[in-house]
């Protein structure tokens, strides 16, 4: 069983999808006020989307993919430098 700091892959997989949601909900919307197009989206979005990968790679290294889940986890870092670049420009 794969594990990153002695806990195993399915339970960082977990966490990743509960902070996945909950970023569904809890977001920066008073910054995006008068935001429209990529920068409202990825306010919006990327920070959830950021973890819901980071859900899909654990839960490859958690099915014994650990390349796959290693080209999943880079995917993510497209997306929050994307809400990483639209929270520093709206600031």
């Amino acid at each position: 069983m794969i594990k990153l700091l002695g806990v195993p892959a399915f339970v960082w997989a977990a966490l990743c999808l509960a902070l996945s949601v909950l970023w569904i909900f809890v977001w920066p919307s008073g910054q995006a006020a008068g935001t429209s197009g990529f920068t409202y989206v990825a306010l919006r979005w990327a920070h959830s989307l950021t973890w819901l990968i980071l859900a899909v790679a654990a839960t490859a290294a958690a099915l014994g993919l650990p390349v796959a889940a290693q080209r999943i986890a880079m995917l993510a870092l497209p997306a929050y430098a994307a809400f990483l670049y639209a929270t520093v420009t709206t600031g």
